[in-house]
C-alpha cells in the first residue's frame, strides 16, 4: 500500500462514528454534563462542546470550577437557540430560519461558535432588503459582524430615500446616524432628503439627542440644498437654540460641496449580453448612456452565465434570472449538435446587482431552470415567465413569484402556452404576455390567466413597452401561414419596422406607424423608454455589414417615429444578433469605461490601431 493510500480517510467511519454521536446524545449515554437555560436541561458530552465552541472548550479545559461541575447553569443565552446549536454540534446539520437567525446569532457569538456564526452571518447577508436593512445594521454594529455591518449599510445607502422614514432608523445610534448622513455613497437625488432624515431623527427624541445637533447637521451638504429651503431653513428662525446652531453652520460652510452618489445617477441601456460576431462565444456586459454617448463595463455574471432574463424594478433594482453556464469538462469529439447541447448546463440562478460595488448578489435561486425568462415587477413581486425550461412544453408554461422581502419564491398559475421566447409587460397592476398572434393577462390577486384580443399579425421574437395605457409591440419575425415560415416584420421595401398597439382599456389592437429605419436585422429591435419617451434601439444593418445602432423617439400626439440619436461605431461595434436590453439608472463613477473595440482577430498584426474590414481600411476608436 502507499503513503497515499494509507492517509486516505474513511469517509464511511467518520459518518458512522457521526451517527454514533447522535444516538449517545438521544439516548443519553455516557454523558458528563448538564446544561441548564430557563428551566430546560440539556445533558451533552464535554467532548462534543469542546469541540465546536471555544467557550466551552475554555470552561471545561480551564480548571475552573465549572470543569468540575455535572451541571453548568447558562445566563443570557436562548434555550431554542442552545438547542439548534447543540443539535449541530453532533449531526452537523444546522436549522437556520428567517426567525430565529439573529437570536442564534447572538447565541452563537456568546459562546463562540465560530462555524455558525460565519452561517448565520451568510444567511444574513443573502437576506438583506429594503426592509430589515437599518434593523441588520444595528445588529451587525451591536455585535461587530464588520461584512454585515458594510452590507446592511450598502442597502441603506441605496435604499436611503426609502428606508429613512422606517421606525428602525429612528432608533438609530448616534455614531450610525452620523456616519449615513456623511456618507457619499447615498442614493439620493437631493439633498433635502438627507436633511429631512436628520431632522426627523433628531427631533424624534429632542431631550436626548440635542446635544447632536451641531454634529449631524455639520454633515448636510448645505450649498446642495434648494434657495427656496435655504431661506426656509436659515432665514426668519425664532431666537432659540437651534436656530443659533443652524445659522452659525450656514455661515461656516465652503461654498461648494461633492455630490452624493444619487445626484451622479445616469439613465443607461443595460446589455446584460453583449456578443460580438465570430468572438467564439464571449460574452460581455455592457451599457450606453445615451446622455453622455459612452458606453461603461459592467460586471458580468457569475460563471460565464448568459441567456439570462434581464429586469430593472420601479425602484431602480436591477436582476437577472436564470441562463446557462458552460460545463468545465464538455467533450470535443461530439457533433456540432451534440456539442451545443453538451457544452452548456441550464441553471435557475438569481442576482441581484449591487451598483455601488458594480458586483452581483446571489438571492435565492428560482425552483425551475429556465433560458431567457421574461421578467415583471408587479405590485412589489418580480415574476419570472416561462423561457426555455428543461422538461418539455409543461415546464416551458410555469410562471413563479419572487417576494424581495422574504427572498423566496413561489409558483402561480402557469402560463396557458408555450413559447421559447414571449414579451411580458406590466399596465395596471397586471401582467400582459405577448408571442405569435396572442395575448394573455394575468390578474394577480386571483392568479388566473385571460385571453384577450388577438393581434392582426403573427410574430415571435418581438419586444414590449408599455407606455401610458398601451403596449407596444415592435419588430420580430413574421410567422407565415403556410409551413412556419419566419420573415422579418418589415415593409416590402425593407426600410421600416412593423409597430402594433394595444389598447387595454378597449381591449384593442390597431398597428401604428411603422419605424422609419433605413435597414435592420431581425431580431434585433428593442422597444424601451427613455427619459419617459417611447424608444427603440435598433440595429441597422444587414447580416454582413458592420453593426450600425440608433434610436428612434416616438410621438404619440403626431404617431409618428423619428430619428432620437444615431450611435458613432466609435460608441458601439457589435452587440450582436440575439441581444436583449433594459433601462436603468447607474452611477458613471462605479463603473469602467470602456471603449466598444472589434474584435481582436480584426486587429492588426503589427499592432496599429487601423485594419481591415470588407475592403476598407477602418481605424479604432480612440480609448
Amino acid at each position: 500500500m502507499s503513503s497515499q493510500d494509507e492517509r486516505q480517510i474513511n469517509t464511511e467511519y467518520a459518518v458512522s462514528l457521526l451517527e454514533q454521536l447522535k444516538l449517545f446524545y438521544e439516548q443519553q449515554l455516557l454523558t458528563d454534563i448538564v446544561l441548564i437555560v430557563e428551566g430546560t436541561e440539556f445533558p451533552c458530552h464535554k467532548m462534543v462542546l469542546a469541540t465546536c465552541s471555544s467557550y466551552f472548550r475554555a470552561m471545561f479545559m480551564s480548571g475552573l470550577s465549572e470543569s468540575k461541575q455535572t451541571h453548568v447553569h447558562l445566563r443570557n443565552v436562548d434555550a431554542s437557540s442552545l438547542q439548534i446549536i447543540i443539535t449541530y454540534a453532533y449531526t452537523g446539520n444546522l436549522a437556520i430560519k428567517e426567525s430565529t437567525v439573529e437570536q442564534l446569532y447572538e447565541t452563537a457569538c456568546f459562546l463562540q461558535v465560530d462555524d455558525v456564526l460565519h452561517r448565520c452571518r451568510e444567511y444574513l447577508i443573502k437576506k438583506i432588503n429594503a426592509e430589515n436593512c437599518v434593523r441588520l445594521l444595528s445588529f451587525a454594529d451591536l455585535f461587530s459582524c464588520e461584512e454585515l455591518k458594510q452590507s446592511a449599510k450598502r442597502m441603506v445607502e441605496h435604499k436611503f430615500t426609502a428606508v429613512c422614514r422606517q421606525e428602525a432608523f429612528m432608533q438609530l445610534s448616534s455614531d450610525l446616524l452620523i456616519d449615513l448622513v456623511s456618507s457619499d455613497n447615498l442614493n439620493v437625488e437631493k439633498e433635502e432628503t438627507v436633511r429631512e432624515a436628520a431632522m426627523s431623527w433628531l427631533e424624534y427624541n429632542t431631550v436626548s439627542r440635542s446635544q447632536y445637533l451641531s454634529t449631524v447637521l455639520s454633515h448636510i451638504r448645505i450649498d446642495a440644498l434648494s434657495e427656496v429651503i435655504q431661506r426656509e431653513w436659515f432665514q426668519g428662525l425664532p431666537p432659540n437654540d437651534k436656530s443659533v446652531v443652524v445659522q452659525g453652520l450656514y455661515k461656516s460652510m465652503p461654498r461648494f460641496f461633492k455630490p452624493r452618489l444619487g445626484m451622479t445617477k445616469e439613465e443607461m441601456i443595460i446589455f446584460i449580453e453583449a456578443a460580438a460576431e465570430n468572438s467564439g462565444g464571449y460574452y460581455s456586459s455592457v451599457c450606453y448612456s445615451p446622455q453622455a454617448e459612452k458606453v461603461y463595463k459592467l460586471c458580468n455574471p457569475p460563471a460565464d452565465l448568459h441567456k439570462v432574463g434581464t429586469l430593472v424594478t420601479p425602484d431602480n433594482d436591477i436582476y437577472i434570472a436564470g441562463g446557462q453556464v458552460p460545463l468545465k469538462n464538455a467533450k470535443s469529439n461530439h457533433s456540432k449538435a451534440s456539442k451545443l447541447q453538451a457544452a452548456f448546463r441550464t441553471v435557475n440562478c438569481f442576482y441581484w446587482f449591487d451598483a455601488q460595488q458594480n458586483s452581483w448578489i446571489p438571492k435565492t435561486p428560482m425552483k425551475f431552470v429556465r433560458l431567457k425568462p421574461s421578467l415583471v415587477c408587479c405590485e412589489g413581486y418580480i415574476y419570472a415567465i416561462g423561457g426555455d425550461s428543461v422538461g418539455g412544453e409543461l415546464n416551458r408554461r410555469t410562471v413563479e413569484r419572487y417576494d424581495t422581502e422574504k427572498d423566496e419564491w413561489t409558483m402561480v398559475s402557469p402560463l396557458p402556452c408555450a413559447w421559447q421566447w414571449n414579451a411580458a409587460v406590466v399596465v395596471h397592476d397586471c401582467i400582459y404576455v405577448m408571442a405569435h398572434n396572442l395575448t394573455y393577462c394575468y390578474f394577480p390577486r386571483s392568479s388566473t390567466w385571460v385571453e384577450m384580443a388577438t393581434r392582426q399579425t403573427s410574430r415571435c421574437f418581438a419586444s414590449a413597452a408599455d407606455f401610458g395605457d398601451n403596449i407596444f409591440y415592435v419588430g420580430g419575425l413574421h410567422i407565415g401561414n403556410n409551413s412556419g415560415i419566419r420573415v422579418p416584420t418589415s415593409t416590402v421595401d425593407g426600410s421600416s419596422v412593423t409597430v402594433e398597439v394595444y389598447d387595454v382599456n378597449k381591449n384593442e389592437w390597431r398597428m401604428a406607424a411603422n419605424i422609419p429605419a433605413k435597414r435592420y436585422s431581425d431580431p434585433c429591435v428593442r422597444a424601451v423608454v427613455i427619459s419617459n419617451s417611447l424608444c427603440v434601439f435598433i440595429r441597422e444593418t444587414h447580416m454582413n455589414e458592420r453593426a450600425k445602432y440608433a434610436i428612434y423617439q416616438y410621438d404619440l400626439e403626431v404617431d409618428q417615429w423619428f430619428l432620437r440619436q444615431q450611435i458613432s461605431e466609435r460608441v458601439f461595434w457589435d452587440l450582436g444578433k440575439d441581444f436583449r436590453c433594459t433601462v436603468g439608472k447607474l452611477y458613471p463613477s462605479c463603473l469602467e469605461v470602456s471603449p466598444w473595440k472589434p474584435p481582436t482577430y480584426l486587429f492588426s498584426p503589427d499592432g496599429s490601431d487601423e485594419f481591415e474590414l470588407d475592403g476598407e481600411m477602418v481605424t479604432l476608436p480612440p480609448v
